[in-house]
């Protein structure tokens, strides 16, 4: 019955939406591949939050929220990706993917970026994938063999093919190494997503040299000053400066350097932090390129939660949500 519901949605005869996702539980086969679903954990009507367990990991989940996750396989490895969506659920939803950084999950990433409570205000569903291993493959230049963008292109299959999200705003984000893996998407998978948004990561050397995207996409970089993982002047092997990851998405959207307009953003909390925001609309291509820097900001992700100690990371700036700003710049560049 289930793949009877799941094929009649593929063809366009389907029930309502939220019915057909309620049922999509169990193991599947069909045009896009074999795929295990858990049932969806539902946040509490009652409570502002609800903890639930997904993969055997804590998730916070707030009110009007729920979640599930799709394993299947892949060039000989079982893949897994966690979705967190508004509940009920909605059709045509746009999508933010979050990839987390090395050695986190989607849990942990969810968690700590606090993405479920933007995605309840804005109606949008977050798809966070699971590196193997804790690390992606995010560097053309130092390849490990794993095939983390033809993993991607399958999620994009999924959530697109099966789950009915809107194939035209496709939005990638991630924080540190997975910031570095969103931006080798945007540059190999341009032609599937819309933009592009990258916190504590810069560009590394490899991906410089091997990024040709067919269309660039609009793509916001967040950077701290004080970043201790990432140095935001350079000095870690193999990663260029922020400033120099900045330079290079100009170039690539065929922007006028000297367009690039600068304002400090309102310091709201006393967090030992300030923001300025680079921002630069005249572009050949188009599209936009932004650049955060938090001044005296660590490897965080700034309106989230303070993952590690600041002697480890660095300060998270509470200046201003990064959710909001990258869901104000992916609604307004959509594919």
């Amino acid at each position: 019955m289930r793949l009877l519901i799941l094929l009649a949605a593929l063809l366009g005869t389907t029930p309502a939406f939220a019915a057909t996702v309620s049922n999509f539980v169990g193991a599947y086969t069909g045009p896009i591949g074999d795929l295990t679903v858990s049932d969806a954990k539902k946040a509490g009507k009652l409570t502002a939050n609800t903890v639930v367990t997904i993969n055997g990991r804590l998730l916070t989940l707030p009110r009007g929220s729920a979640a599930f996750d799709i394993s299947f396989a892949h060039a000989g490895a079982t893949r897994r990706f966690l979705v967190v969506r508004p509940e009920p659920a909605n059709a045509n939803a746009p999508a933010v993917f979050v990839l987390h950084g090395t050695g986190g999950t989607p849990e942990a990433q969810s968690n700590l970026t606090v993405i479920a409570e933007s995605v309840v205000a804005n109606g949008y569903w977050a798809i966070l994938p699971e590196a193997l291993d804790g690390g992606w493959n995010d560097d053309p230049g130092y390849s490990n063999g794993t095939d983390d963008v033809g993993f991607h292109a399958k999620v994009i299959d999924i959530v697109t093919g099966y789950l009915g999200l809107d194939a035209d705003r496709l939005y990638l984000s991630g924080l540190s190494d997975g910031a570095f893996m969103a931006e080798r998407l945007g540059c190999e998978l341009s032609d599937r997503i819309a933009a592009i948004a990258l916190v504590a990561g810069t560009i590394s050397k490899g991906l410089s040299l091997a990024c040709a995207p067919a269309t660039p996409r609009p793509v916001i970089l967040v950077n701290g000053s004080a970043d201790p993982i990432v140095p935001f002047n350079g000095g870690r092997v193999g990663v260029l400066s922020a400033p120099d990851a900045f330079s290079f998405w100009l170039s690539r959207h065929n922007c006028t350097a000297s367009a690039t307009s600068s304002v400090a953003l309102p310091d709201t909390a006393a967090d030992g932090t300030t923001t300025t925001l680079l921002r630069n609309v005249g572009c050949g291509s188009g599209g936009e390129v932004r650049q955060y820097i938090v001044n005296n900001g660590g490897h965080t992700w700034p309106g989230g939660r303070q993952y590690m100690s600041e002697s480890l990371i660095g300060k998270t700036s509470q200046d201003f949500s990064i959710n909001a700003e990258m869901w104000s710049f992916f609604s307004a560049h959509p594919r």
